[in-house]
């Protein structure tokens, strides 16, 4: 017991507390993510993680933050390349309005024929990275527009310090800048696209703008986010890796602007919605399976349990979760409700980063029987 509360200490010091060193995660080399994430999981869970020989659902969300991201998940993570992809498969009258994105000028990238290409690959890599493997991916190569580099950074005294490799200006600095404030509504949600709850919402601009402090905390705030890599922050989950910064600026779609909208959460093996939650405020919620069935805890709840039967709204989900979940081994995809319409929120393909509590282990296991590996080890090899 003594040697695991010593271990413990020593990497915590090692890489300092909750949310952890940014900064030394970041730096690793490749070839240390699976032991850190491992002393990571142990941490958060109590428990050894099995890499080579996976079995639960939360060790498997383990392997697929390592090894089983591909550049479709990617994009799907991306917050602003999703779009596309849920105006192709279900429509457009499942988005959210959006307001203004920033930088909002086109940012183009060139994936080569064997899907080798480093547009999507590691830290302040240049765009003269590319595959040599056919020639048409070397003819390309002219074509391609510089991409932003991430920097590098130390934390001290609360400020974030950007430090690159090759001194160059960093564009993302501006972005906050460049927000059109004259031209949104009184109430909003400014987000970046890169990151999981790097948001803020703005229920008055007007008592905003006139709050100096307030508004230069937030301003503080997402720069820092638009110069950080997500994936070291949620414990390396690599499909949020590589994903060019932006910001996203959407309507505060609320019937009453202090009162939080209702959630719909499905989670889809093999592209089959196999629970649903429904989240009605923040201490309420409805769990159903994947034949819309009223069932009791997968995982640990601290909301009360409202037996309310599926209604349209939960069916119209579940239909809408095959067409988007169908490229996809494992994704939970979430929903709002406004005026009783759904409205597509984001796809999650590592939830909770895998460190989700579960009411017992037979839960545990058996979600994790519902992701097939295999699918990803087919598929090629993941490239951070």
């Amino acid at each position: 017991m003594w040697k695991q509360g010593f271990h413990r200490r020593k990497f915590q010091d090692e890489i300092g507390d909750p949310p952890w060193n940014y900064y030394f995660l970041q730096n690793l080399p490749e070839s240390e993510y699976p032991k850190y994430l491992a002393k990571l999981y142990k941490i958060k869970t109590g428990e050894r993680l099995n890499l080579k020989h996976p079995k639960t659902f939360n060790e498997k969300i383990q392997w697929i933050k390592l090894y089983g991201v591909t550049p479709l998940m990617r994009d799907c993570t991306d917050k602003v390349k999703v779009r596309d992809y849920v105006k192709e498969k279900i429509g457009e009258e499942y988005l959210k309005p959006v307001l203004q994105i920033i930088p909002n000028e086109s940012h183009e990238t060139v994936r080569c024929h064997c899907e080798q290409v480093n547009d999507n690959l590691g830290l302040a890599r240049q765009s003269t990275d590319r595959c040599n493997h056919i020639l048409d991916c070397r003819d390309t190569q002219n074509e391609v527009v510089s991409r932003l580099r991430f920097p590098k950074f130390q934390f001290r005294e609360n400020r974030v310090l950007a430090e690159y490799n090759d001194g160059e200006p960093n564009d993302v600095s501006d972005y906050f800048n460049q927000i059109d404030f004259d031209k949104l509504p009184n109430s909003f949600v400014m987000k970046t696209n890169h990151g999981c709850k790097w948001q803020y919402i703005i229920k008055n601009k007007e008592e905003y703008l006139k709050n100096k402090y307030l508004f230069e905390i937030t301003r503080k705030q997402m720069t820092g986010w638009l110069e950080q890599d997500y994936s070291f922050w949620g414990g390396f989950e690599m499909n949020y890796h590589g994903i060019e910064p932006k910001i996203l600026i959407e309507p505060l779609m609320r019937e009453e602007i202090n009162t939080p909208t209702e959630e719909i959460q499905v989670y889809c093996f093999l592209g089959i919605p196999k629970i649903i939650i429904k989240i009605y405020n923040d201490y309420e919620i409805s769990l159903y399976n994947e034949k819309l069935n009223l069932i009791e805890d997968i995982f640990e709840f601290n909301e009360e349990k409202k037996h309310i039967k599926a209604d349209n709204i939960i069916k119209q989900s579940f239909v809408l979760c095959e067409q988007l979940a169908k490229p996809f081994n494992f994704v939970r995809i979430d929903w709002m409700l406004s005026d009783c319409k759904l409205y597509f929120e984001e796809m999650t393909f590592t939830p909770y980063s895998g460190f989700r509590k579960f009411e017992n282990k037979k839960n545990n296991l058996h979600l994790g029987k519902l992701i097939n590996l295999n699918k990803f080890k087919n598929g090629g090899k993941n490239e951070f």
